[in-house]
């Protein structure tokens, strides 16, 4: 399967996960494209002062991987600050959440595995 740039779409998310301000999520593949075995394959812009807040995964998991900017990060409830190379795997049961403490948009590739 292709899908090809003019197919895909951008959502704004206000208050993602109970965060602050509005993500920008362009999403790569829809879930129905991903055959039940992801639920997310997208792009997302944290601007500045925006955050996903704190949440759980299970019985599924993500994958943040940092292609711009960075952020400050709680995985499963231990601070730390992503660059871009960074990647965090947030497995089933463990929570995590991002926040943009900087004066430049931050994107990530988020991948939730179904």
């Amino acid at each position: 399967m292709i899908r090809r740039k003019d197919q895909m779409k951008t959502e704004e998310r206000p208050q993602m996960r109970g965060g602050e301000g509005v993500i920008h999520a362009y999403q790569l593949l829809e879930p129905a494209d991903l055959c039940g075995k992801a639920n997310l394959c997208a792009i997302l812009t944290v601007d500045p002062g925006c955050s996903i807040g704190e949440h759980a995964h299970g019985p599924d998991a993500e994958i943040y991987y940092v292609l711009e900017g960075q952020l400050e990060a709680s995985d499963n409830g231990e601070q730390t600050v992503l660059h871009p190379g960074d990647a965090m795997f947030t497995a089933q049961g463990k929570t995590h959440s991002v926040r943009n403490t900087g004066d430049q948009p931050a994107k990530i590739l988020a991948v939730v595995i179904a």
